[in-house]
């Protein structure tokens, strides 16, 4: 007892109070505290969160309409090119009855969203084509004919695999003019394509979007082409949004009349009434676009998106509506989400958190006095979540914790000097390495298990020539190289096994899963191949001869704390690491930068760009394998590469089918292809004209055997 309260002479007296009293004050104090901060930041964070919903919501929707509109804007303009084009150029004539109906009726079939393509003449004869859904289509024509009436003639076709059937045709008189209607009468006067709103079709009255254009054919005017979108079509779009569970949108005029709707009668959108005219029981989301409106609170045609919250007990609540401009003409989008959608569940989830702090206040009031008997463990605590810093191997985040508590106050001391102390220590560790096992809880002992995984090695080429010229003054170039590949592996999901002077073992897979990991062990040799590039680039002369080669392989291995009870590394060893290994030294053999074995671009699969490089026997492994040379990653490459990897292996297809003489006709092209010397191209001709004096024998199954390491 007399060293637990013993002072220390060379600090100074701090005073003290009894854990029982502090500890109960505290954690009554903070219980109630917590529970009215949290009770009132949840509810105002919840409404808050409640409106940036329906904020959000609202900003997809507009972006959804906004993407339709301008498609289906861009797919009638396009039509509308289309057959001025045709007719422009004389391909057909618009008086080409049988040839103009085969061109309108393809040009609608290919642009579904289009309701009609038409064509105005200037005498009021007008020719369209109609789609009626579910794979029907009409031909409409109207001709006037001197002291009679105009004639309307109705031929309908229904789809086929690859044509359309003819199904009966209706004529009849009619007062329709083409020059009568205001989508042709402003086409004449515009230049360019001119919009307009109108009711009027040549078979029945439908609010439509017509976008016309006038065509003149050898400086004489030749009449209005008219490509027609319907307005229902824009309320069956708003129908299929998601807007909350009951909301609904409305797109409005600069008049606030309803142009298409999600809800309501059909009527709406064809007789554009005004939005302040819907009443609740027709659709409950427009009656509250409408009421907002009236009541002055948002405009039809607003110049910024405008937000506001109405109640109306004949709305059933409060709702969210939101006006927002859009970029054609002076149209809006106007949505309405009740709020109920969202605060029905916030009531709920509020009278359920203030049951619980109720219930959790009283239990820790009432035992306040027991916790005052372990008054050591909020202080704990807090040394604990230091000493997580430890177990993470982090201990540059190590603080410091004071307490009033002697004991604890000098615990504190010795967890930050220890901390300083491992902070030294760790840069001789792999340090994201000894993290990751600690977390993954792989104890520091002998042991290990098969996994397939990919291992990769990396060396520096000419560095040791490299380092016998610069002496001591190599380092910071080694040192540059290093840190920079490990930071290109740890990118990739890679484990560092070592560094052996300017070499790097790293493998992909463990301790970390990764499902992937033949891919992303490609994707850090790559990028080790430009930091060696850079490098080099920005190196002295001395180093400007630096290469790297890399060997990648994929397979089973043993991984695991290999080594003595003393000693122990986190690595992998087996015939899929020896033979990475093996594939680093063949680089030097083709004078290529990467070689991946067969397992590797076979996991890797379409996402990299490989060429096969031959296949080989090596040195102190039993069979052949097929070796690749690593290009780059599928998406970077472009056909040209495509085209030289084509030559090389069809020169190696011929020379494994000793067919030398043609082998190095298609090997030499390789180069060519490639616009720089090719040397695994180089060695194969090499060989081939080797083997045309001396043939190889009759087992020879093209397979090289390398007879040493």
């Amino acid at each position: 007892m007399q060293l637990a309260t013993a002072v220390r002479l060379d600090a100074p007296v701090r005073r003290r109070v009894g854990l029982r009293l502090v500890l109960t004050g505290l954690v009554v104090a903070a219980v109630l505290l917590t529970a009215v901060i949290v009770h009132w930041s949840w509810s105002r964070t919840a409404r808050d969160n409640i409106v940036d919903i329906a904020g959000q919501l609202n900003s997809e929707i507009v972006a959804s309409v906004e993407h339709e509109l301008d498609t289906l804007f861009t797919n009638a303009t396009g039509v509308e090119e289309a057959l001025r084009s045709i007719l422009f150029q004389g391909a057909i004539a618009a008086e080409d009855e049988a040839k103009r109906e085969y061109v309108f009726l393809s040009l609608l079939r290919s642009q579904p969203a289009l309701s009609w393509v038409a064509f105005g003449f200037p005498n009021g004869d007008y020719f369209g084509a109609e789609t009626l859904g579910d794979g029907r289509y009409s031909m409409v024509e109207v001709r006037h004919r001197p002291r009679r009436p105009a004639e309307l003639r109705i031929d309908s076709y229904h789809a086929i695999p690859g044509d359309v059937m003819f199904e009966r045709r209706i004529l009849e008189t009619t007062r329709y003019s083409a020059r009568a209607q205001p989508w042709y009468q402003r086409a004449v006067t515009t230049d360019g394509t001119a919009w307009t709103l109108s009711e009027v079709l040549p078979t029945r009255t439908a609010a439509a979007l017509h976008l016309s254009t006038r065509l003149d054919l050898y400086g004489a005017f030749a009449g209005v082409i008219d490509a027609v979108i319907e307005l229902d079509r824009l309320s069956h779009f708003l129908s299929g949004l998601a807007i909350g569970k009951s909301g609904g949108a409305a797109i409005l005029d600069e008049a606030g009349r309803v142009l298409a709707a999600s809800s309501g009668p059909a009527y709406l959108a064809s007789e554009m009434r005004p939005i302040e005219s819907v009443a609740a029981e027709q659709s409950v989301a427009l009656a509250a676009i409408g009421q907002a409106m009236a009541k002055g609170q948002a405009s039809s045609a607003p110049t910024a998106a405008q937000a506001v919250t109405i109640e109306s007990g004949d709305l059933g609540g409060e709702w969210f509506v939101t006006v927002t401009p859009l970029a054609f003409g002076q149209w809006s989008v106007a949505t309405a989400i009740p709020a109920s959608d969202f605060l029905g569940p916030f009531q709920r989830n509020r009278q359920r958190l203030l049951i619980a702090l109720v219930l959790f206040t009283l239990a820790a009031i009432g035992a306040a006095a027991l916790i005052a008997e372990t008054a050591v463990v909020r202080p704990l605590g807090r040394i604990a979540g230091e000493l997580a810093h430890v177990q993470a191997f982090r201990p540059e985040r190590i603080g410091r914790r004071p307490s009033p508590i002697a004991e604890l106050d000098e615990l504190s001391d010795a967890l930050v000097r220890m901390g300083a102390g491992l902070a030294s220590f760790r840069k001789y560790l792999p340090a994201e390495l000894v993290r990751t096992l600690v977390a993954r809880g792989i104890e520091a002992r002998p042991g290990g298990e098969q996994q397939v995984l990919s291992v990769l090695f990396t060396d520096l080429a000419g560095f040791t020539g490299l380092s016998e010229r610069l002496g001591s003054a190599v380092v910071p170039i080694l040192t540059q190289y290093l840190s920079r590949a490990s930071a290109a592996i740890h990118a990739e999901r890679g484990t560092i096994d070592k560094f052996i002077g300017d070499a790097v073992m790293a493998f992909w897979g463990a301790p970390l899963p990764d499902s992937d990991h033949a891919a992303n062990a490609c994707r850090a040799a790559l990028r080790l191949r430009e930091i060696t590039g850079a490098l080099r680039a920005a190196a002295p002369e001395e180093a400007r001869a630096l290469s790297i080669r890399i060997g990648l392989n994929t397979g089973p291995m043993l991984v695991g704390n290999i080594g003595s009870e003393e000693r122990l590394s986190y690595t992998v060893i087996g015939d899929a690491v020896n033979l990475a290994s093996r594939l680093e030294g063949l680089n030097k053999l083709y004078g290529t930068e990467i070689i991946i074995g067969e397992a590797t671009r076979a996991a890797a699969g379409p996402r990299i760009v490989a060429r096969e490089l031959d296949r080989v026997a090596v040195y102190g492994r039993s069979g052949s394998t097929k070796v690749y040379e690593l290009i780059a990653l599928a998406r970077t490459a472009g056909d040209a590469v495509a085209a030289w990897i084509a030559a090389y292996e069809r020169g190696l297809a011929l020379y494994r089918e000793r067919r030398w003489a043609e082998a190095v006709s298609a090997l030499q092209r390789v180069s060519a292809l490639k616009g720089a010397e090719d040397a695994p191209a180089a060695l194969l001709i090499d060989r081939a004209r080797h083997y045309m004096r001396l043939p190889p024998p009759e087992d020879w199954g093209g397979i090289e055997v390398l007879g040493r390491k």
